[in-house]
């Protein structure tokens, strides 16, 4: 599962976590949560594609402003592997997505529950057989 255009969090997943934060408080808080400025925020939010490292604080602060929230979405669980993943390198980020995948399923089996949609939809992704 590397960050392709498939795999990789849309984009407007963030967007609407992130307008509906700024609804919830401001754009200076949330901008601050993020790490970027709030013009730049505010840019984001009007539909200006971020630069990758300013895609990559938004990815952060989605995985991180989405665990407040009660659900765990498949947009969630995808950008928590991609953020998990970061540090290794990306020729080895699709292997490592499936290893770290296939533990979480193997975890489930073991304990004898079902796994969550968002993992099996994940794993599915990663299936070249």
């Amino acid at each position: 599962m590397t960050p392709s255009s498939e795999t990789r969090v849309p984009v407007d997943a963030i967007r609407r976590a992130a307008g509906l934060a700024v609804e919830a408080t401001s754009l200076r808080a949330v901008a601050r949560q993020v790490g970027m400025s709030p013009v730049g925020l505010r840019h984001f939010l009007n539909g200006r594609a971020p630069y990758s490292a300013t895609l990559r604080k938004l990815t952060q602060w989605f995985v991180l402003h989405a665990a407040a929230r009660p659900e765990f979405s498949e947009a969630v669980a995808r950008a928590s592997v991609q953020v998990l993943l970061e540090a290794v390198p990306e020729s080895a980020r699709d292997a490592a997505a499936r290893e770290l995948l296939s533990h979480l399923a193997a975890m489930h089996r073991q304990r004898r529950i079902a796994p969550p949609r968002w993992l099996e939809v994940l794993r599915g992704e990663g299936d070249s057989s």
